[in-house]
């Protein structure tokens, strides 16, 4: 078996979590919680039962890949991890949310969120080095067969859509769908259909 993330504690917590647990597990994840669902079934492997992944941000995969996206995660993360090596969380956490939400939106958004993300952003920082870093090829996810729902957002991040794309072709039991209009955080902006989502392809995995 190849080494997980290193350093990562989280993934260490979850496959804890799931050694305690009986019989065969489904696995449910979004953004950086869904890369450690897809490196925790690798792990796990025949007791994963299903998974589903809301746009994984697996982005190491790009890198190894050679993909074109891979340009426009390492400027992301030369803007946040440089700024949280120089003590400026504010201007870390502005890069990061920008990127995601959009510049005008993270601008309008309310100090109280915007505090709450700066106060986050130094575990932030490290868990996007972790994955930009990670060693996992796609050659190892695509020994995963579980069935597994891919969701990604019409109007996502392209390294994003890339990711899922990657994995969508690679993974041998893997559908893909992309929801309209919704961009990286679509449990929060289209919690409804998402939700729908995962109910489905629970039942169908049953």
């Amino acid at each position: 078996m190849s080494e997980p993330f290193r350093t990562d504690a989280d993934l260490s917590v979850l496959l804890s979590v799931a050694a305690k647990a009986d019989g065969e597990l489904h696995l449910v994840g979004h953004s950086y919680g869904a890369a450690l669902a897809l490196e925790a079934a690798r792990t796990l492997g025949s007791r994963i039962k299903s998974l589903v992944l809301i746009e994984p941000v697996s982005f190491h995969l790009l890198r190894q890949e050679g993909r074109p996206e891979w340009a426009e995660v390492e400027r992301l993360g030369k803007a946040v991890l440089g700024a949280v090596a120089k003590g400026d969380d504010r201007a870390a956490a502005a890069a990061f949310m920008s990127y995601w939400l959009g510049r005008f939106r993270w601008f309008i958004a309310p100090e109280r969120f915007k505090s709450a993300i700066t106060a986050t952003i130094p575990k932030v920082a490290l868990e996007f080095g972790i994955l930009v870093e990670a060693p996992t090829t796609l050659e190892s996810y695509a020994k995963i067969t579980a069935p597994t729902l891919l969701v990604k957002g019409g109007k996502t991040r392209a390294p994003t859509r890339a990711v899922v794309d990657l994995l969508g072709e690679r993974m041998p039991s893997a559908t893909v769908v992309t929801l309209k209009g919704a961009g990286h955080m679509s449990p929060f902006t289209h919690p409804d259909e998402v939700s729908r989502l995962i109910l489905d392809h629970l039942a169908t995995s049953r």
